[in-house]
């Protein structure tokens, strides 16, 4: 099933970079104007997790790169462009509580129920990527040959649509607190919660916690995209953009690196093999920030 998914992701992949392609020799074949952008971005950066689960989840991203933009007419036109960034979020919960069921004592073999509390979690997320938007733009009109100089005016746009974001580097940092497990016996109607040698009781490395690093797996992120500012043009054929933008995660790239509760009840795996734990079904990264884009025109003169 993951090899047909990956399948799947990949042609899906390839087929965007068709696109992307053939849309910028048609731009490039126009006569329409044209701009070739330099841009910057930076923002605040967060996971919204779902279920919501009680914590912050906070960090930073920047981002800059190349861009070009093929206008069809005074208004309209397609930005696509490719760009390298990073990302750092760390997100923590304060306390997590879970019941596993229909388990089985193998010494007794009596069936039982785990009750996980998991106290102090947190994971960091760094991850580098590379971007590649594809977005449609609309900008209100400028005067014909208008400077600064000339008039303060300035217009406004709004673009919207895809990035695709390749990531590498993908860094990981956990750490939990205390972890502490107790068993129902359904019939005896009893509970257990100090045979440590059975993976209960709390375990908190003497109060100092249990913390690991490492790396995820490559993932592929897309995000829709909507970014609004003001177009200042400082000459005939050059301009600033000034704006803001939101990024919304369309799908969770680190969902296959989580790993069940069940994998934790021994003190041994917290020392050992900690890594990100499964505390929500999915995750999406979202991003807002501003951006600075500084645009150099050809054929500009009549917008």
């Amino acid at each position: 099933m993951k090899k047909v998914v990956s399948k799947k992701r990949n042609s899906a992949i390839i087929l965007f970079l068709i696109f992307f392609a053939l849309s910028s020799l048609q731009l490039l074949a126009q006569k329409a104007p044209q701009e070739f952008t330099v841009h910057a971005a930076g923002g605040i950066a967060t996971y919204a997790f779902q279920p919501t689960v009680k914590g912050p989840s906070l960090g930073y991203n920047s981002d800059f790169g190349l861009g070009f933009t093929g206008f069809f007419n005074r208004q309209l036109g397609v930005h696509v462009g490719a760009g390298f960034g990073f990302f750092n979020v760390k997100s923590k919960v304060a306390t997590l509580k879970t019941v596993t069921t229909g388990l089985v004592d193998q010494i007794n073999n009596l069936d039982y129920d785990l009750y996980t509390t998991l106290s102090g979690y947190t994971e960091t997320h760094k991850s580098l990527y590379i971007n590649i938007p594809v977005m449609f733009v609309f900008q209100t009109q400028q005067r014909q040959y208008w400077s600064w100089k000339q008039s303060p005016k300035a217009s406004f746009y709004a673009m919207g649509g895809l990035k695709l974001l390749f990531l590498f580097n993908n860094q990981y940092d956990v750490g939990v607190e205390s972890i502490y497990n107790a068993a129902y016996y359904t019939k005896l109607k009893n509970w257990a919660a100090t045979q440590q040698f059975f993976g209960l009781g709390n375990f908190n490395n003497n109060n100092k916690g249990y913390s690991s690093s490492g790396k995820m797996d490559f993932g592929i992120m897309a995000t829709f995209t909507v970014e609004l500012g003001v177009k200042w043009r400082i000459d005939n054929n050059i301009a600033i953009y000034t704006g803001a933008f939101f990024d919304c995660g369309l799908n969770d790239p680190i969902k296959g690196n989580r790993r069940s509760y069940e994998e934790f009840i021994y003190e041994d795996n917290l020392k050992d093999n900690l890594t990100i734990m499964k505390f929500a079904n999915r995750s999406n990264l979202m991003t807002v920030g501003i951006k600075v884009r500084l645009a150099f025109s050809k054929r500009q003169r009549a917008y």
